[in-house]
């Protein structure tokens, strides 16, 4: 049987008079970056340790040039530096991966081989993808602004949410990681995010990041939800505001209350398992691997909580665990258990 979104997705085809097949690919402006950045080539990357926590790096040339490349591609103004003491991150990751456990260390062992703490990213987190001398996605390094994650997690994670939203002198959205508002559980969650980019493009989840056109329709953990990187059928159908969701806006305009709360509840039919989930394919997939990990890995909690005059609702419980997440489930118990 159907789910609710593809039944949808197919009616909106039928009554509007819209088919895949009316659809035109866009042209992927980081292919050139993806294929011949120096700072992705696999063989460019110091001689690795064993472990993924032992594979923080300071930012040397190629790193910071693959930087610049993509911020100008993306338009962000920003001009990355690296961290200069590394040794304050280096014990938080030795704490993150203690708490993961031995399956999802093994997994990162394997595609993690390079993490560099930076300044001014313009964003929490970057993923590059490395390719061996065929050009073949192989694994992944991963930059993390440090300057955004000295926070504790509920207030990362809220900050990061709060960058779509106008402010509001009434109404709040906050989100909740874990009761304790760690520091650790933002540097876990993030870096889980950004594995779930290397997941996805090196195990062929999704279509590779070097296509001149990526085509989302020929894979199956996208079906009915994206046909390109930022074309979603959902947006033809119940879901026309998906578009509009962008984060990281320095002059948001998107009231939080009605609009905000309403997409919050669209979200419930739909297979993204977050907002920040429906603002392209990659990061359905991304934030779909971290929260997988995070709640039913991890036993912790996502939870959207909706405030106003002193009240307040929970509006979004794990959706992982909700029948939108069922398929990405299944593929990551499936990956998890192979890694064993």
């Amino acid at each position: 049987m159907k789910s609710i979104p593809s039944l949808i997705t197919f009616l909106s085809f039928l009554f509007l008079g819209c088919s895949p097949k009316d659809f035109h690919l866009p042209e992927n402006t980081y292919a050139t970056w993806a294929k011949t950045s120096p700072g992705l080539q696999f063989d460019s990357i110091p001689n690795l340790k064993p472990e993924w926590k032992d594979r923080i790096y300071p930012l040397d040339a190629k790193r910071l040039s693959t930087l610049m490349e993509v911020n100008q591609i993306d338009g962000i103004e920003e001009v990355p530096t690296g961290i200069k003491d590394l040794d304050k991150w280096k014990d938080r990751i030795s704490a993150i991966h203690s708490s993961f456990p031995t399956s999802l260390n093994k997994l990162a062992d394997e595609l993690l081989v390079g993490i560099y703490f930076v300044s001014n990213l313009g964003s929490t987190g970057l993923t590059g993808i490395l390719r061996d001398k065929n050009g073949k996605p192989v694994a992944g390094i991963i930059y993390l602004d440090a300057d955004l994650l000295n926070v504790g997690g509920n207030d990362w994670v809220t900050n990061r949410e709060n960058t779509f939203f106008k402010k509001d002198p009434v109404y709040s959205v906050k989100i909740q990681l874990d009761p304790t508002n760690s520091f650790n559980s933002a540097l876990s969650f993030i870096i889980l995010h950004e594995l779930g980019h290397i997941v996805a493009i090196v195990k062929g989840y999704a279509p590779d990041y070097t296509e001149p056109k990526r085509d989302f329709r020929k894979y199956p953990y996208f079906e009915g939800v994206w046909l390109s990187e930022t074309y979603s059928p959902y947006e033809d159908s119940f879901f026309p505001e998906r578009p509009k969701i962008k984060f990281y806006q320095k002059n948001p305009t998107t009231p939080l209350f009605p609009d905000g709360k309403s997409l919050y509840k669209k979200l419930t039919n739909t297979q993204f398992v977050s907002l920040y989930a429906a603002t392209n394919a990659d990061d359905t997939f991304a934030e779909a691997f971290a929260q997988y990990v995070h709640v039913l890995v991890l036993k912790k909690e996502y939870k959207v909580i909706f405030q106003t005059k002193g009240e307040e609702e929970v509006i979004l419980l794990n959706p992982i665990q909700k029948e939108g997440g069922r398929k990405f489930r299944e593929l990551f118990q499936d990956l998890f258990a192979k890694t064993l």
